[in-house]
């Protein structure tokens, strides 16, 4: 298995594709990052929070970012709130969250959706309660000029759009949603943004400036 290996700290590198990324993001409340390895989407939301000059919460559900900054491979920026939801806490820091976005501009990266599903998967209406959980997010940052990333490992049906990976459950969409699909080419993330009719409508190339070992 190949394994990214994360700077703990920024490095001065050109960041030409990373700032056009950052204003496609600040365009919607509501961004979708689709991904396939887990560990390119973390270098990916990484690099948003490096450069991204606004509070971040971040509810991470599959542990992955949590366990890079457990073992100091990831520096924890003072302005990032990072959140471990279970069961027993959803309720609580669903709350919390939505206190916070309510009050200042930030940012509220959810990783990933399917952690979000996982934490549900014993509720019959799992679809339809988490659908209500990120529009209830949405509604709250767009209210302080807030923008919502939600991560998903997906992969695409034919003809169907894209799915979550193992269940199969369709990707939320919305008009006023940007999705961008991640890959990668040599030492380069490739963040292809989709449009309406599933097609790319731009690719956008970031250097990952990490170690492959």
């Amino acid at each position: 298995m190949t394994r990214l290996a994360l700077d703990k700290n920024p490095k001065q590198y050109s960041d030409e594709g990373l700032s056009s990324i950052m204003k496609i993001i600040e365009l919607n409340t509501l961004n979708s990052i689709m991904f396939s390895d887990p560990f390119l989407k973390t270098i990916f939301l990484n690099k948003l929070i490096l450069k991204t000059n606004t509070p971040i919460f971040y509810l991470d559900f599959d542990l992955l970012y949590s366990g890079y900054v457990t073992s100091n491979i990831i520096s924890l920026r003072n302005d990032v709130t990072l959140y471990r939801p279970t069961k027993d806490d959803w309720i609580k820091t669903l709350k919390t969250i939505l206190l916070k976005l309510s009050e200042n501009k930030s940012m509220l990266i959810m990783d990933s959706l399917n952690g979000l599903f996982n934490l549900h998967n014993e509720k019959k209406d799992a679809g339809r309660l988490i659908n209500s959980y990120i529009m209830l997010f949405s509604c709250v940052a767009k209210m302080s000029n807030s923008c919502i990333v939600l991560s998903s490992i997906t992969r695409k049906k034919n003809d169907e759009g894209w799915a979550l990976s193992i269940t199969g459950r369709h990707v939320i969409e919305s008009k006023q949603m940007t999705r961008i699909q991640l890959d990668q080419i040599n030492s380069n993330i490739i963040a292809n943004v989709i449009g309406e009719k599933d097609n790319t409508k731009q690719s956008i190339k970031i250097p990952i400036q990490s170690e492959l070992i």
